[in-house]
């Protein structure tokens, strides 16, 4: 669901397992059709030209094994005059799976402004023998291991009294800008490890994420070796560390090589799962022979994996470290600022690190943010859900018909309308982001991963959120048809069982009926 790592980029094609750049952009090219914006404009649809549409489309649903027995919400309207060019069931409550994400971006656009930029500060201030240096972190999804080793550069450099850089540092996290609680209300359980479900908290470093490389072993029933570059220690399986796992929580997590490598040929079952107190598990085989093979799992403890990363980085840089254990709960005296950080605006990151590899933390630290510019520290998903029902209302959407329970989509309480997600399209064609929309959206064929769209005559021309979850597609965004200007629509499907290539070209059909008209 997100771009590898620049190290693990490195790694593979270290091992000769990543085309060149030139490659891939050439490769790209030539497979990529002409991206066409959708417009207003061109031939009005008329009546006939509506009831044909909705014959056809009729036609193609009733005919489609894959959507049999599934519930289907259906919207499209013409995106100039709002006229309903096709509905099924749009009124109806569904899962949305990631479009739900279009919700918490398009009020953060609203509430936040596409300027906003999260933010990470460092300050120092002396508490007896020692120095803290006091991180500040403001829910930024983006912070790397590479900032901190920055910010402990600034620390060192801060002063050059021998005094200042004799004394001992305490490294101390303050993730108070959001409250603790690592888990929206209806993730489930067998998520819980995985990178595309990371505990959330203001402090998370490297998305809340270990990266790891996994190389088989030559020898069958071999443990294959397992790397990482972080402050994560990598350890074989041991038979019981529930000890070693449950200890103190300012030290880094504990990697735990539990996989065995396969036999040349077999299947690759290779997973992360998370593991007792402070472990993270690696399970599962890699067939013999294989390439090294990137895994990410989630940290058990964001606070500690970024305390851990950032008194590292100050070792790095020749301070001491003492333990924040020694201190207590430190009171600020007259602190200094010593380094400040901003992550991208949202301008920048809501298509490529939000919208376009549908990133689940961001959608939840962005719903937090939101709960934080309306109601004040710590930010919550309830606060920032809070607004959203409110801005929902703003636009016109009755929220009796909403379920919000994330800001991801993830949740298994979740639920909105076919028409509702229309609704929230057509206020960002109406209002002053339109163009950024437009450019952050995935588009079919071009850009992200739209299934079914590639090769068909809308390839190019459908600029729409994804949405996959068990059980449950959906689509939602504009299309740029040949002859009527542009079409905002939902097609979500949720209590479904059938094979998705079938959905995704049924999808497909059915937009390029709209499109081709």
């Amino acid at each position: 669901m997100r771009g590898l790592p620049v190290w693990i980029a490195c790694a593979l094609c270290a091992f000769g397992l990543a085309s060149t750049p030139e490659r891939r952009a050439n490769a790209q090219a030539a497979a990529q059709p002409p991206i066409v914006l959708p417009t207003i404009g061109g031939v009005r649809w008329t009546p006939e030209a509506i009831a044909k549409l909705d014959a056809d489309i009729d036609a193609l649903l009733a005919n489609a094994p894959t959507v049999r027995g599934a519930h289907l919400g259906i919207d499209a309207i013409d995106t100039a005059t709002g006229a309903v060019l096709y509905a099924r069931g749009a009124d109806d409550e569904v899962q949305p799976a990631s479009t739900l994400k279009l919700v918490v971006g398009s009020a953060a656009l609203e509430k936040l402004t596409p300027r906003f930029v999260f933010h990470t500060t460092y300050r120092t201030f002396p508490v007896g023998a020692v120095d803290v240096v006091d991180a500040v972190m403001g829910g930024d999804p983006f912070l790397t291991a590479a900032d901190l080793a920055e910010a402990a550069r600034a620390v060192a450099a801060s002063s050059l009294d021998s005094a200042w850089l004799g004394r001992r540092k305490v490294m101390v996290i303050d993730a108070s800008h959001d409250d603790a609680r690592p888990y929206p209300a209806g993730w489930t359980w067998d998520d819980f490890g995985q990178a595309y479900a990371p505990r959330v908290s203001a402090a998370d470093l490297e998305e809340g994420l270990v990266h790891l490389i996994v190389t088989p072993s030559t020898v069958a029933n071999a443990a294959p070796t397992v790397r990482t570059n972080s402050v994560a220690e990598v350890r074989p399986a041991i038979a019981d560390d529930a000890l070693t796992c449950a200890a103190a929580r300012e030290d880094a997590p504990i990697v735990r090589s539990l996989a065995t490598t396969g036999i040349a040929g077999s299947d690759d079952t290779l997973d992360v799962t998370a593991g007792p107190g402070r472990c993270i598990d690696v399970i599962g085989s890699i067939p013999r022979g294989a390439p090294p093979e990137a895994v990410d799992a989630a940290v058990p403890d964001p606070v500690a994996y970024a305390r851990a990363t950032a008194n590292a980085a100050l070792q790095t840089v020749g301070l001491a470290v003492a333990s924040s254990a020694a201190i207590g709960s430190p009171v600020a005296a007259n602190p200094r600022t010593i380094w400040a950080h901003e992550s991208p605006p949202l301008a920048t990151f809501l298509g490529p690190r939000f919208w376009i590899p549908s990133d689940n933390l961001v959608g939840e630290l962005l719903l937090k943010e939101l709960g934080f510019a309306s109601a004040g520290k710590p930010g919550t998903t309830g606060g920032g859900i809070a607004y959203e029902k409110l801005w929902l209302q703003s636009i016109g959407v009755d929220t009796a018909t909403v379920t919000l329970a994330d800001g991801c989509g993830m949740s298994q309480y979740d639920r909105i309308t076919a028409h509702d997600l229309v609704a929230i399209l057509q206020h960002d064609w109406q209002g002053p982001n339109r163009a950024l929309v437009l450019a952050s959206l995935p588009v079919g064929g071009a850009r992200g991963t739209i299934e079914g769209i590639a090769g068909t005559t809308v390839a190019g021309r459908v600029f729409a959120k994804t949405g996959s979850m068990m059980h449950v597609r959906g689509l939602a965004g504009y299309v740029a048809t040949v002859r009527h200007g542009a079409v905002t629509f939902a097609f979500e499907v949720d209590d479904w069982n059938g094979d998705y290539p079938a959905l995704a070209a049924l999808r497909a059909a059915v937009l390029a009926r709209i499109a081709d008209d």
